[in-house]
């Protein structure tokens, strides 16, 4: 039962206003920026799905402390996003760690608690396709900022535009 109420909920958070206003540029906005431009490494000022791939597989290795080619909740939880201080400066932490949770249900797509190689990449790559609003096959700056769903979730969670 807990998979499609998280599966509903990050659906929920998805189809949120993705707008981001210009006026407030915080530490998470700043943060979330810094991960686009790693992920643009070419500075052309999108993300191609190559560039998007590599950057989910390096990040899959980095969440998989114990090298077993799935990611447990806890290792999942463990893994900083950078957002955790934004979360603890806003007195938000249960809500910061219970969209992880949410992300991490919604990316857990047979739901045996491990997040396989396999399902991270088609998460990924759905995530790729969901934030692609123009449907150009690339990620702009502002389509990773607003579309991408752990940018979606941790903004809902943080109540903060990132």
């Amino acid at each position: 039962m807990l998979r499609p109420l998280a599966a509903l909920t990050l659906s929920a958070l998805i189809a949120a206003p993705l707008a981001l206003p210009a006026q407030e540029v915080n530490e998470g906005r700043r943060l979330a920026e810094t991960m686009f431009e790693s992920l643009d490494g070419s500075n052309r000022g999108f993300v191609d799905m190559g560039e998007y791939s590599t950057f989910g597989a390096d990040i899959f290795f980095s969440m998989d402390t114990d090298q077993d080619t799935r990611i447990s909740l806890d290792e999942f939880m463990s893994w900083d996003f950078g957002m955790r201080m934004v979360a603890e400066e806003r007195d938000r932490v249960a809500a910061y760690e219970t969209a992880l949770r949410v992300v991490f249900a919604f990316w857990d797509r047979n739901g045996d608690g491990l997040i396989s190689r396999t399902e991270h990449r088609q998460s990924l790559a759905q995530d790729f396709q969901r934030a692609d609003i123009d449907n150009d096959a690339v990620l702009s700056r502002d389509e990773f900022l607003s579309g991408f769903s752990v940018n979606v979730a941790l903004r809902a969670a943080l109540d903060t535009t990132l």
